[in-house]
């Protein structure tokens, strides 16, 4: 599912996040690797997080972020479970992690994908039916 806006989301959850924090402000002036930075830090305080790169300092008020995307699909699977969500950076930086990056969307143990571009989400909700998200950041439009 490929979600222009916010009103192109089917899913409470992710229009919920869409609307209260990634397009919830319109920044102009800042460079792009910053506002990813600064995006990210605005998801983790809309969950209620801290960010670990370690895949043993788990919990549910943990967001596991991977920046070198060197963990195995398989493994990612298995971290889904123990941490609130999984932030993987890159994931369209060489053709190995786009492959990566399309094989968890197509995976069904990953329930919700939100593709962000620079980094994608990925959510363990049992509860809800398997949807992929690519959101566009309007104000990162040049």
């Amino acid at each position: 599912m490929i979600a222009h806006s916010r009103h192109g989301t089917h899913s409470p959850f992710v229009y919920a996040l869409a609307e209260n924090v990634i397009y919830s402000s319109s920044e102009k002036g800042e460079r792009k690797i910053r506002k990813k930075d600064r995006l990210i830090g605005k998801i983790a305080d809309y969950f209620g997080v801290v960010y670990t790169s370690s895949p043993q300092n788990t919990g549910n008020a943990k967001a596991l972020y991977v920046q070198d995307f060197t963990v195995s699909v398989a493994g990612i699977a298995t971290l889904q479970k123990q941490f609130r969500y999984i932030v993987l950076t890159d994931i369209y930086r060489n053709k190995s992690d786009r492959k990566r990056w399309r094989t968890i969307c197509q995976d069904e143990r990953f329930i919700v994908t939100i593709d962000l571009f620079f980094f994608g989400l990925l959510f363990y909700r049992p509860k809800q039916p398997k949807q992929n998200f690519r959101l566009r950041y309007p104000f990162w439009r040049r």
